[in-house]
């Protein structure tokens, strides 16, 4: 991998306390068998424990904002704007990628004029010292209908996990103020334009979580938020089915019989998923760092 120059990809970061997994993400990026020039550019938004030296160690040019004036879709844009690629990859600060080819493989479908924007898979990380999140690992995460919503609407939803876009794409549409959710908006933008987003099996990440009960309840209220600028809020009634839903009824009892659920998070997810998202559907008016 070559940098400096002129650049052919951007890979771009936005990253807050992320902790030793840092150091696996940078290396595997620059360990990536290409002979394209590539950059690694972030922005931080106050970190504290370290992170700002791991970027340095590996070469990433770093602008620092406050962790108040972060927005993903504010924040996405500047990171973006900073960067130098015709190609623009955004990648979580936790998602390490799984090989070499990583980086090759989630550009090709960018090939077809028609794709705007290529999405690869996360795969659980059997280096990690937490076990994937329960409810992750038996695909029930999204089990709440504001999120059916979006992918009846929308199909398939785009994840800035791990996403590779045409820079002269982004340009045109650029993500805009969003809280959160600002790659699902900007899937809407595409899909208005008639362009699409690829999917490739083989250009995946090692990215899983473990949550704590706040930090899960954070996230799906966050999400809630999210997904009501987009028009796919929860509504009192939904509340209520998504609480009476059979299947996670059901896949409550069987993780809990298989001896799952042993953290206050696993065990009430069915409960805190629906009621954080409603509270951040209904009430929340900006994102919760």
């Amino acid at each position: 991998m070559a940098s400096g120059g002129n650049i052919d990809v951007s890979v771009t970061l936005l990253t807050r306390n992320a902790g030793p997994l840092l150091d696996r993400v940078l290396r595997a990026v620059r360990a990536q068998s290409t002979s394209r020039r590539v950059e690694i550019v972030a922005i931080d938004s106050g970190s504290s424990d370290g992170t700002l030296a791991v970027l340095a160690q590996h070469d990433v040019e770093v602008a620092q904002i406050r962790s108040r004036d972060f927005d993903f879709g504010r924040t996405r844009d500047q990171v973006f704007e900073m960067s130098r690629g015709n190609v623009i990859i955004a990648l979580s600060q936790d998602a390490v990628p799984a090989h070499p080819r990583w980086l090759e493989n989630l550009i090709a479908p960018l090939e077809d004029e028609a794709v705007a924007v290529s999405c690869g898979r996360s795969v659980p990380d059997t280096e990690r010292d937490y076990a994937q999140f329960v409810w992750e690992r038996n695909g029930l995460f999204y089990f709440t209908r504001e999120m059916r919503q979006f992918s009846q609407r929308h199909g398939r939803g785009l994840s800035n996990a791990n996403a590779a876009y045409k820079r002269a794409v982004w340009e045109k549409l650029k993500f805009g103020a969003q809280p959160i959710g600002e790659d699902f908006r900007f899937q809407t933008k595409l899909l208005a334009e008639g362009l699409r987003v690829a999917f490739p099996d083989s250009a995946e990440v090692l990215h899983h979580h473990a949550y704590t009960l706040s930090a899960l309840y954070k996230r799906c209220r966050n999400e809630g938020l999210g997904l009501r600028t987009l028009g796919c809020a929860l509504t009192e009634a939904d509340l209520v089915r998504d609480f009476l839903r059979l299947d996670v009824h059901r896949a409550w009892w069987r993780e809990l019989l298989r001896g799952n659920l042993r953290r206050p998070a696993d065990f009430l997810f069915p409960v805190v998923r629906p009621c954080a998202v409603y509270v951040g559907s209904r009430f929340a008016r900006r994102f919760a760092p």
